[in-house]
């Protein structure tokens, strides 16, 4: 088959996982770029941008292989408790102040820092937590045009339900396949990840769910989580790559060489093919792009949905005039 012979079959949500591995093992990555850019098209052009805050870091208890909070990891990170609501308001306010600065300079009222996420480190948050959390979403919503999103760990079905009233985006990450799962995490499993999810989207709260591309999983790992994550039926998903941080337990597997460092070809095809299995959802880039692409980024745009701005959790993000920049070049050059 030839590569445009999969883009009804993808338009129609009939992408089998067999067909996704043969995708990916026969077919250059421009091919691949190529096709989901078709998908895209077919559905939207836009690029959504999102931003995050890290409201409260550090001395997380759960032992997630990659995580520089996490409490059995020796990272250098900053640690504070969850910031106060006015701290929270102030950085939103400020990517409203930088919206109206792209509207002025590029008069594009579609290229626009859309969503903000209050994200918190742990497993859990309290219940005096959860309060202040809501309190400040609510001080968001009504100062600021932005969209909230929030990161809060394994909520409970009453704490999604308030959500719900303020119709957030709850996010959430698998991270990794069903199958994977127990390689990169033994304090919670991926079941309990699964049980928010699905919860979540009982009651009808939009839920951001994604991963990571090169924690030693296999192509057959990666393409699995695609399709689970389809099968949650997720809003968003989120890609994240690697940026293996010196203190963790990743950083020292791949120092060793039990994890082999994924290659840029590896993961343009895998966003390529998370797109070309989920034509309908947000596929989303995030963390790690900048460390691991460099000047490929690009290229990703063609099988995007969104883009992850500024700052991340405990690295530093790209300048956003660049990715501005990036966003309106590659689609100049294609008009």
């Amino acid at each position: 088959m030839e590569i445009l012979d999969y883009l009804e079959k993808s338009l129609k949500n009939r992408i089998s996982f067999e067909d996704a591995l043969y995708l990916y093992n026969n077919f250059s990555v421009i091919e691949l770029l190529y096709l989901s850019f078709k998908i895209k098209s077919k559905i939207n052009n836009d690029i959504k941008l999102c931003s995050i805050m890290n409201a409260k870091s550090g001395k997380c208890s759960e032992d997630c292989i990659f995580c520089s909070q996490s409490i059995h990891n020796k990272c250098k990170i900053p640690i504070y408790p969850l910031k106060s609501k006015r701290e929270i308001l102030q950085c939103a306010k400020k990517i409203e102040i930088e919206n109206n600065k792209i509207e002025s300079k590029y008069r594009n009222k579609k290229l626009k820092i859309e969503r903000f996420s209050i994200v918190v480190s742990g497993k859990k948050i309290n219940d005096d937590e959860f309060t202040e959390i809501v309190e400040s979403i609510e001080l968001i919503k009504e100062e600021t045009s932005l969209k909230v999103c929030c990161s809060l760990g394994l909520l409970d079905k009453e704490k999604l339900k308030e959500l719900k009233k303020l119709d957030v985006r709850i996010h959430n990450n698998l991270e990794t396949s069903k199958n994977y799962f127990k390689n990169i995490c033994s304090t919670h499993s991926y079941e309990d990840k699964v049980k928010v999810i699905k919860e979540a989207k009982k009651i009808g709260l939009e839920v951001c769910s994604g991963g990571i591309l090169g924690l030693g999983e296999s192509l057959y790992d990666r393409i699995s989580l695609a399709f689970e994550l389809k099968e949650l039926n997720v809003d968003s998903v989120p890609i994240n790559i690697l940026h293996p941080i010196e203190g963790t337990k990743v950083y020292e597997k791949i120092k060793s060489g039990v994890i082999k460092v994924i290659s840029i070809p590896e993961i343009l095809k895998s966003i390529a093919i998370f797109k070309i299995i989920m034509p309908y959802t947000e596929i989303r880039l995030a963390g790690g792009r900048i460390y691991n692409l460099k000047d490929y980024q690009s290229y990703a745009l063609m099988a995007l949905d969104g883009l992850m701005v500024g700052n991340y959790l405990t690295t530093k993000g790209r300048n956003l005039e660049d990715d501005l920049n990036m966003i309106l070049n590659f689609y100049n050059l294609e008009e």
